[in-house]
């Protein structure tokens, strides 16, 4: 049984590799988690040798505590990569040594009460090969001198394209999170306005309940009050 799930794995991973060696475009996960007080959230990603690990994340809510986290990337061999301790946001660019399951854990173990919400962008870049494609046909071309440079010059234009819109994409993010931290914010101060203002108002008509039967009590002179009144 577990030879035969040890092959599905392993085939597994395999596929993996081969759909990605044919496809350089980079996919995306956002995800937004909630992490719970004395609770560790981990998640696993299959990853390809040689693909490149980009990995980002913020607390956006941290309770009434602080708004930091532990975070621990590991390999499929259980191997330390990256240790964050008490953080509020980071960022990783990495490269993966060999292909297998790798683990990113979100450690809210410090917090004994407070739940964290936690916003990570995990992106997986493909091997770059279309760079060595373009340098092993520029040194084949090296006799072409004008077809080098105009090859050079439109591989540059679409490189900074691709680079600017990666960008906007990170901007839009980050500016997703912030939206989502605020959203979180305001909703918490609005939940402990309402709380107060309740608090408030039964305490209100407490007091005036009490004030209109001490008054009363005063001019009741057959009253228990009345009598306790007049010996002070």
């Amino acid at each position: 049984m577990f030879q035969i799930a040890g092959c599905s794995l392993w085939l597994s991973l395999l596929l993996l590799a081969l759909v990605r060696g044919g496809n350089s475009e980079l996919f995306h996960h956002r995800l937004t988690i909630f992490a719970e007080a004395g609770r560790m959230e981990c998640y696993h990603q299959p990853v390809a040798a040689t693909e490149i690990i980009i990995l980002e994340y913020q607390v956006i809510y941290g309770g009434q505590g602080e708004a930091h986290i532990n975070f621990n990337l590991m390999d499929p061999h259980r191997k330390l990569l990256a240790s964050d301790h008490k953080l509020q946001s980071n960022k990783y660019r990495m490269d993966a040594n060999e292909t297998g399951i790798y683990t990113l854990c979100f450690d809210n173990t410090i917090s004994t009460f407070n739940q964290k919400i936690v916003v990570f962008n995990l992106e997986i870049a493909a091997a770059n090969h279309e760079e060595l494609e373009r340098q092993a046909l520029i040194k084949e071309m090296t006799t072409d001198y004008h077809f080098d440079r105009t090859y050079t010059h439109m591989h540059d234009y679409i490189t900074k394209i691709e680079v600017n819109i990666m960008r906007a994409r990170q901007t839009q993010d980050y500016i997703r999170t912030l939206e989502a931290r605020d959203r979180k914010l305001a909703e918490s101060s609005f939940t402990m306005v309402n709380s107060w203002s309740c608090a408030q108002f039964i305490a209100m008509i407490i007091v005036g309940m009490l004030q209109v039967f001490m008054l009363r009590s005063i001019f009741n002179t057959d009253g228990r009050f009345y009598k306790l009144w007049k010996k002070f």
